[in-house]
């Protein structure tokens, strides 16, 4: 499942992986996985196996990432309900 610039998967039963989608031609030295868009995928961390805080990282991870790229108040407010649009959406898929 994808937000934004962040994809988790299911681990194994205890925890969630989380990746940071990286720009197309990305080419790191690391080894990666590959995302179904063809976009590599960077390891950041597992999270316990609860979907509610997978989601939850993966907003606060783009949140952060806004703010670490001077985002103003209003680009920051955007890629927030973007974000909210597109849980909204995941969530009618998941039910």
């Amino acid at each position: 499942m994808r937000i934004g610039n962040y994809e988790f998967h299911p681990a194994n039963q205890w925890c969630y992986q989380m990746y940071k989608v990286m720009p197309e031609g990305w080419d790191g030295k690391k080894k990666t996985k590959t995302a179904s868009d063809g976009r590599r995928l960077l390891t950041i961390d597992c999270y316990p196996n609860d979907l509610a805080a997978a989601i939850r990282r993966a907003i606060e991870f783009n949140e952060s990432d806004q703010v670490a790229i001077g985002a103003d108040e209003s680009e920051l407010l955007d890629a927030i309900i973007a974000m909210h649009e597109q849980v909204m959406e995941l969530t009618k898929e998941v039910e």
